[in-house]
């Protein structure tokens, strides 16, 4: 069978790997566009929307089937409202259970949502002993730099005995307005390796979002920290994102102020053990199952048979 694949932070790395070995496998990292078409069986894709839009049109035309793989923690999101994007795949692949809900409260028929996991969480190296207490921030990444990174940046010099490390996206966040940043690009091989180093020496991670890098972070019982202060802004000119809602676990602590962010940290650093069981559940609800990889190749072999 001939495939082709959208690795979109480094989420089917390890598919493709194993699918190389009986398959015929085209790995993309950017849009769709120029794809061809009659030389491929399957898709397996990232994203459905913009640009993507008249070539799954053409790809539904020609009978050919194709996956929607869950990028990121809650990362089908253009399904739910405001969005309200329709499902054109065949098959989702949703990470956890928490994904399986969300989806089904918009109307995608539970016989097209398939829970797999993510093979992401393989990819971390676990916490090693380092020197000193590591406060990670990790930047929200919009259309533009946001002012809610700069309030959080400006709380976290104010803390005294800790080193500020910053994990940032290459060409989203500038580096002059971050301390010790660090940076990755999602569509690069490397991406997942630099993340879980940050990850590996982090005491505390401090989010805006709490998104995929926090997931991971609970993942390794690493407490996390919210600034829940966003203001809802538009995105490239679409206004919907104004009403976009955020979602947030019971497995984080959130501060609306400089410096309840700042006294949250504290208590963190100073109480890790608070939130622990409810980060090994979540990590189960929005993670999914382990054997992610074997569940992916079964609604392969599925869609193939």
């Amino acid at each position: 069978m001939r495939i082709a694949i959208w690795n979109w932070n480094n989420v089917l790395t390890d598919l493709i790997e194993e699918l190389k070995k009986e398959h015929e496998v085209t790995v993309n990292v950017g849009g769709i566009m120029g794809l061809d078409l009659d030389n491929h069986d399957l898709f397996i894709i990232w994203n459905e929307v913009g640009d993507w839009s008249p070539v799954i049109k053409q790809i539904r035309e020609s009978g050919k089937k194709f996956i929607l793989m869950q990028h990121g923690r809650r990362g089908t999101s253009r399904i739910y409202p405001p969005f309200n994007e329709k499902l054109n795949s065949d098959i989702v692949c949703a990470w956890g259970e928490a994904d399986r809900k969300r989806l089904e409260s918009c109307g995608v028929a539970p016989e097209r949502i398939r829970v797999t996991g993510t093979t992401i969480f393989k990819h971390l190296k676990g916490r090693k002993e380092h020197p000193g207490i590591n406060v990670v921030f990790s930047p929200e990444h919009w259309c533009s730099e946001v002012p809610e990174n700069i309030e959080v940046v400006k709380a976290l010099r104010k803390l005294k005995g800790v080193q500020i490390i910053t994990k940032g996206l290459q060409g989203e966040h500038d580096p002059l307005l971050y301390d010790n940043p660090v940076y990755s690009q999602r569509n690069q091989p490397e991406h997942m390796e630099i993340v879980a180093d940050v990850l590996s020496i982090a005491d505390v991670v401090v989010g805006i979002s709490e998104s995929t890098f926090e997931l991971l972070a609970q993942s390794l019982d690493i407490p996390v920290v919210i600034y829940d202060k966003w203001i809802p802004k538009a995105c490239n000119g679409d206004d919907r994102y104004k009403e976009y809602h955020r979602e947030y676990s019971r497995a984080c602590e959130r501060a609306n102020t400089p410096r309840k962010l700042r006294r949250e940290i504290k208590y963190a650093l100073k109480h890790p053990e608070y939130l622990r069981e409810e980060r090994k559940e979540v990590v189960l609800e929005d993670g999914g199952p382990d054997n992610a990889l074997e569940n992916i190749l079964n609604v392969i072999r599925e869609l193939n048979s």
